[in-house]
């Protein structure tokens, strides 16, 4: 075990008890965790979710990966701009997540099949999706280099990698 750290929440984890902790904490909250991010960001997070999809830039045909997916709200959005030509692919390393966001996804018609998967080690070919996103992903990554590595990767030339996270606010948003 590595005596290394990395923030979780507002405690330090040793660097191998990360994803264990992070999975425990996911599989808890699966099946409440669209009530919780309403309550915890007092549903700002649809429209932060909504201004992300507005500038990802897919439409009928795009291929999307949306890594770190849980619930599947920007996957079913994707799916749904992008059409019957376009391809949505769901990830999650917690199958849980991945279960409430596979059973969203059905329950709205829509096909935007679920991996169960590391996002620091991607199971697809290089330059295979127009658009890349992780929505309040990134910070439960161990090695948050290594996964947007993995997404630059698999993300074709000219494509975009979008992260959604809690962060500075953006230049033009301080004063309002």
């Amino acid at each position: 075990m590595s005596d290394k750290t990395t923030h979780f929440g507002f405690t330090q984890v040793p660097e191998g008890e990360k994803a264990s902790r992070v999975e425990a904490v996911f599989s808890s909250v699966a099946q409440d965790y669209d009530r919780m991010n309403d309550f915890m960001s007092l549903g700002l997070h649809r429209l932060w979710k909504k201004f992300a999809i507005s500038l990802s830039g897919v439409k009928a045909g795009s291929r999307v990966l949306d890594v770190a997916s849980g619930s599947g709200d920007l996957a079913l959005a994707f799916a749904k701009l992008a059409g019957p030509t376009g391809k949505v692919v769901m990830t999650d390393i917690n199958e849980a997540m991945l279960r409430v966001g596979r059973d969203k996804a059905i329950d709205g018609g829509v096909l935007a099949p679920p991996a169960l998967c590391d996002a620091e080690k991607l199971p697809f070919p290089d330059d295979t999706f127009d658009c890349i996103t992780v929505a309040f992903g990134l910070r439960n990554m161990t090695h948050k280099d290594r996964a947007l590595a993995e997404m630059a990767r698999v993300c074709r030339p000219g494509g975009r990698v979008m992260v959604l996270e809690f962060s500075k606010v953006w230049k033009p948003l301080e004063k309002p």
